[in-house]
């Protein structure tokens, strides 16, 4: 039986990253819903691999020696999970490239600040110009966070139809346990909860940044 960790990976740097500035006690809440946000999107993660890491080595537990009826399905799920795992790196990656770029403007726009001290009118437009590139960094990880949610949204119903064929092939086997057949039904179980939990996560996170690039923008015309 294959026996890999079907298990999502740890997202990217880069969606920790979020401005450092407090610019009012809005924005501050703000920053605090995002980052309980993505401490809990983190501990869903590790809580999600420990569950199906378990249900995996109940299953192997339960597999009669030389039965090899389980293979099959787990080699396709298998496949199926490392498919989306490549859309959400590339996902990942084009979020981070976009973010880099923002944050290279962002340190520019602080250096230009430094700069122009004591010149009133060109330190108002220098703080005009970073609030926006702020704003844009934001709306840019959100961008990053809605395309790993359609990916997940797009694998879901793939992978449910995956573990649901390892239950049928458990059901279907005739050297299957009683104690296989509910191992397998729990991986399944857990295994689509598992993805559901993260993008639900995901959909909270994007929502909160979006509540604070809404929040930047109202500060703009403050």
């Amino acid at each position: 039986m294959a026996r890999q960790a079907f298990i999502e990976s740890l997202e990217s740097r880069t969606l920790l990253s979020a401005s450092s500035l407090v610019f009012n006690p809005t924005l501050k809440a703000d920053r605090l819903v995002v980052r309980a946000d993505l401490l809990k999107f983190r501990s869903d993660i590790f809580a999600n691999e420990a569950k199906l890491l378990v249900d995996l080595n109940t299953i192997k537990k339960n597999v009669a020696k030389g039965d090899t009826s389980l293979d099959a399905s787990f080699a396709q799920l298998h496949a199926d999970v490392k498919t989306m795992h490549t859309s959400l790196r590339a996902d990942r990656l084009a979020e981070s490239a976009a973010a880099l770029a923002d944050e290279s403007v962002i340190k520019l726009d602080l250096l230009q600040i430094l700069k122009d001290r004591h010149n009133a009118t060109a330190e108002t437009a220098d703080h005009a110009k970073l609030l926006s590139d702020r704003i844009k960094l934001q709306n840019d990880l959100i961008a990053g966070l809605d395309s790993r949610i359609a990916t997940r949204q797009a694998s879901e119903t793939t992978i449910a139809n995956d573990t649901q064929a390892i239950v049928t092939a458990a059901d279907n086997d005739p050297a299957a346990t009683d104690a296989l057949k509910a191992a397998a039904s729990k991986f399944a179980d857990d295994r689509t909860t598992c993805l559901n939990t993260l993008t639900a996560d995901l959909q909270t996170i994007s929502a909160a940044r979006t509540q604070l690039s809404n929040d930047l923008t109202a500060a703009q015309s403050t």
